[in-house]
């Protein structure tokens, strides 16, 4: 009818803005969180789980915390990273997938022994890179261009929101940098070369 050639296309239209201004308004609500050094995202990283007591707030988790320490002192110590994931699988540790996964029953879901919650090169690799361990949160890497584009897209690491201290750190500074050096002489190492950083007498395992 001719009122209904009126009154759709008009819905549609207050539809649209109040979509609009819901999606300005999460936006700005988890910006101003983001700057805050609020963690706004759904999972913590590997290492470390949210306060329940404040949901905005990264704590340790006790129960894997020592692997990602033991990831970073051995890297440092001369081991590959695909030799590191080897030892890790050997050892049974669940992959950070797996482990969050088992999310609500950590103690008795650590370790696994099994053909599945392998270690993998990349995995060992966020790690590495990732300087939440370092007390800083990084937010904002992904995000949609605009309200009506739902396609989540990964942005340039200069609009990346980054609080210092925000959390408890696992590493040094200063050990991390090291890594980060040692991490750009070894690309000679493919990852699914079995090699050490550098030459030693015998393989330390």
């Amino acid at each position: 009818s001719a009122a209904d050639d009126v009154v759709l296309p008009f819905k549609n239209l207050v539809n649209d803005t109040y979509a609009k201004d819901i999606s300005i308004k999460v936006r700005s609500s988890k910006a101003v969180k983001r700057r805050n050094g609020d963690f706004v995202g759904p999972f913590a990283a590997y290492g470390y789980c949210k306060d329940p007591e404040n949901k905005n707030q990264l704590i340790v988790d006790e129960a894997v915390s020592e692997y990602v320490q033991m990831i970073f002192a051995m890297y440092k110590d001369g081991f590959s990273i695909g030799r590191i994931a080897a030892r890790l699988n050997q050892m049974g540790v669940l992959s950070p997938m797996e482990y969050k996964h088992s999310a609500g029953v950590k103690f008795d879901t650590v370790f696994k022994t099994g053909d599945t919650a392998k270690w993998t090169y990349k995995a060992v690799q966020r790690i590495l890179t990732n300087e939440v361990y370092i007390g800083v949160l990084a937010q904002g890497k992904r995000g949609t261009p605009n309200y009506k584009v739902r396609i989540v897209q990964p942005k340039d690491e200069t609009e990346w929101v980054k609080v210092e201290g925000a959390h408890e750190a696992l590493v040094s500074y200063e050990d991390f940098m090291a890594v980060k050096t040692m991490m750009k002489r070894d690309m000679r190492c493919s990852p699914d070369q079995d090699c050490l950083l550098y030459t030693s007498p015998s393989p330390r395992d």
